[in-house]
């Protein structure tokens, strides 16, 4: 890792870090600068990803997995949190950041409540799950805001969660990790009933299927005349 500050690089590494990688999956990274054009060069390489999702990044698969290329240009680019959503996005695609508002009023508490859940959510076994925030405004001073959670499966149960009117980022934290843990709950109760009834119907998929009815005796029916 190169860039040519050292205490951005500690940052950058700071970052890494703090941000992993989903469990299973192997990363590695390398960032440097391009002498000729002053960019910053990031380079993943790591399990593959969905390309509809990651345009920004010039994208190689290979045997192995897939690498990752991407160039930070300018001093908008070329930040901590500018960096650290770009490879949160990649490495965390399950969590999928949709709108938020509240960046457009106030970027660093857009990253904040964009932080608390992503760190709620990154391990749940939801993928992908989409993420809302809204904004409610309360006079010309006062604003509160709302986050809505969506998961969508073919095969397991959806799950879909509103957030009340919130104030900060801590007030949506204690909301969803309850709202999480309410989930969690219910998911160990619908498993083991799913279980029992795929067990009531081997059962009876295993019973004796029922002889048919024996057919009349047609021989000693006496024959009636049909009158028309």
């Amino acid at each position: 890792m190169s860039v040519g500050s050292p205490e951005m690089e500690q940052g950058l590494r700071s970052i890494l870090e703090e941000m992993g990688a989903p469990e299973g999956e192997d990363w590695t990274a390398s960032i440097t600068r391009s002498t000729a054009s002053a960019a910053w060069e990031v380079v993943f390489d790591g399990a593959p990803r969905t390309k509809a999702d990651h345009v920004d990044w010039e994208i190689l698969e290979h045997e192995s997995g897939a690498r990752f290329r991407r160039l930070l240009l300018g001093k908008d680019e070329q930040t901590l949190d500018y960096f650290k959503r770009s490879i949160r996005k990649l490495l965390w695609e399950c969590v999928q950041f949709k709108d938020n508002p509240i960046r457009n009023h106030n970027p660093k508490l857009g990253d904040a409540f964009e932080d608390v859940v992503w760190g709620l959510l990154r391990n749940e076994d939801m993928n992908p799950i989409q993420v809302r925030f809204g904004v409610w405004r309360e006079g010309p001073d006062g604003m509160k805001f709302v986050c809505k959670v969506e998961y969508a499966s073919d095969r397991r149960v959806p799950w879909s969660w509103w957030s009340s009117l919130v104030r900060n980022p801590q007030d949506l934290a204690n909301e969803l990790t309850r709202a999480l843990a309410s989930r969690r709950k219910r998911q160990v109760v619908v498993a083991p009933s799913l279980r029992a009834l795929g067990r009531r119907v081997a059962r009876r998929g295993l019973r004796p299927t029922p002889p048919p009815p024996a057919p009349a005796n047609t021989a000693a029916t006496k024959e009636q005349p049909l009158n028309f």
